[in-house]
């Protein structure tokens, strides 16, 4: 099994325009790829910094493949 964490962004109003998913083989390194794309994301990053992010984590079968068209 892989884990998928979720991470919405918040908008002041309420709503969810974005959301962020980071697989790894455990929880920890879904975390580690998170602030690593907060640490450079100009959208994201200030969000976590600010709170204003829902995220919750569930197991996945496997980590998705890209596949190219």
């Amino acid at each position: 099994m892989a884990i998928a964490l979720h991470v919405d962004t918040c908008e002041s109003n309420g709503t969810i325009l974005i959301r962020h998913t980071f697989f790894g083989e455990t929880l920890k390194e879904c975390e580690n790829l998170r602030d690593e794309h907060s640490a450079g994301c100009k959208s994201f990053g200030p969000a976590m910094a600010n709170d204003n992010v829902i995220e919750w984590d569930e197991e996945v079968d496997e980590i998705p493949e890209w596949e190219e068209d």
